[in-house]
């Protein structure tokens, strides 16, 4: 082989190699981009805590499940109903990730169910039922980014105009009361040294 076609063939490597690369991140950055924004306009995390919350929740009963079924008695049906609350905790968080219209009456659902949890499979060994507690939390406070307003720009509502009305008038009512009080103790002290 010549050098001369030694050279071209390493020209042409990093040049392949870049083409390559810029097209694998051009497909990885479109995807990339669009789950970004998919996840922005859900309340993702707290989905995502639900779901966690749900298998682990899930996964201490049917620890113990599979023996117990063929002995059977109350027992058995108690770690079934803990089972369900998993299962029911792990499907708010699917919920919320697929309707986030409805996310605070999911999150509100999945708080209670992780609560619940404890009864039926110990929450999950508590970790499982505090991660519920936290993504229904974290649902239940997510707004839209379409929603939020700037509370600098926007106006006061009417319950802000009468709370401020009925400050202002129990300020104004203080205000009298310490006058009167004051000029009242002024009275005292000098009735006392009248005498």
């Amino acid at each position: 082989m010549s050098p001369e076609n030694e050279q071209d063939e390493t020209d042409t490597l990093p040049a392949r190699a870049r083409s390559r690369w810029s097209r694998v991140s051009q497909w990885s950055g479109t995807r990339w981009g669009r789950f970004n924004t998919w996840r922005a306009g859900r309340p993702f995390l707290g989905g995502l805590l639900l779901c966690l919350a749900g298998v682990l929740i899930t996964w201490v009963p049917m620890q113990i499940l599979p023996d117990l079924a063929f002995i059977g008695g109350q027992m058995a049906g108690f770690l079934a109903i803990g089972a369900l609350f998993g299962v029911f905790v792990f499907l708010t968080g699917i919920y919320v990730l697929v309707k986030p219209a409805h996310a605070d009456v999911a999150g509100v659902v999945g708080t209670v169910l992780a609560i619940f949890s404890l009864f039926g499979s110990l929450g999950g060994l508590l970790v499982g039922m505090l991660l519920g507690i936290l993504g229904g939390n974290l649902c239940l406070a997510w707004k839209p980014r379409d929603d939020v307003v700037d509370d600098a720009v926007s106006e006061p509502s009417v319950v802000d105009k009468a709370a401020a009305r009925i400050d202002a008038g129990f300020g104004r009512l203080v205000g009298r009361l310490l006058l009167s009080c004051r000029a009242g103790i002024d009275r005292i002290k000098r009735w006392g040294t009248d005498e």
